[in-house]
């Protein structure tokens, strides 16, 4: 896997909670970032299609024949 380093800032309590669950899971605090932040992503929604939000939001010869705009 390559890595590419990051430096950010954390609060003390962030920090302390971190220290914690490093030491109870036995994984580097840096790989519980790198866990946290993969679960983050992949929970967001991804919009592959910025006219997603507006199929069937207007009336006429496109109602319902949606996929025949994108031609």
């Amino acid at each position: 896997m390559d890595l590419i380093r990051k430096q950010t800032y954390i609060t003390p309590d962030q920090d302390r909670a971190l220290k914690q669950l490093a030491k109870e899971y036995q994984l580097s605090e840096a790989e519980l970032v790198r866990r946290a932040l993969e679960y983050w992503l992949a929970t967001q929604e991804t919009k592959n299609d910025p006219f997603q939000d507006l199929i069937g939001c207007f009336d006429g010869p496109a109602q319902g024949e949606h996929d025949d705009i994108y031609q």
